[in-house]
């Protein structure tokens, strides 16, 4: 797992890239990520700016502020923040994948009635080194969401 000495030198040789990067996201051992669009397919809701109440049992989806881009050597793991967790939001990630770049789409579930606002801290990224460089990154696997710009379903 790299920490954050590690992602900040990674990042200047170009291995990995966070954008906009912002020092006060940066934790000692990842990166958290801001809500950069909200949506909730079921209501047809999509919102860029200001803040929303998600009603209890409401599925929705993240946005990243930030695009990503994961080298090909190095995947990233995503965290919900604790916060969000103990405010009743379950979510499950997958692994961001060698060679991806784009903002991140999340999806997420509220138990109780919540509010998020566009900016709030909701993931962190953990980024971990892989043994050898991938022989075929994302874009040459599925590439499905690769350089994606805003919500994608």
């Amino acid at each position: 797992m790299l920490s954050d000495r590690d992602i900040l030198l990674a990042m200047k040789n170009g291995e990995i890239s966070i954008s906009p990067f912002s020092e006060d996201s940066l934790t000692p051992n990842g990166y958290d990520l801001k809500v950069g669009e909200l949506m909730i397919p079921d209501k047809k809701i999509h919102i860029k700016d200001g803040k929303i109440k998600i009603d209890k049992g409401t599925h929705f989806l993240v946005g990243t502020l930030e695009e990503v881009s994961v080298g090909n050597r190095h995947v990233a793991q995503l965290w919900l923040k604790s916060r969000w967790a103990r405010r009743g939001v379950l979510a499950s990630f997958g692994l961001v994948d060698a060679g991806f770049r784009g903002i991140l789409t999340l999806g997420a579930y509220a138990t109780r009635e919540i509010e998020i606002s566009i900016g709030d801290k909701f993931v962190q990224i953990c980024f971990f080194e892989l043994k050898s460089e991938v022989e075929k990154p994302y874009e040459k696997r599925s590439g499905n969401y690769q350089n994606q710009k805003s919500i994608k379903i």
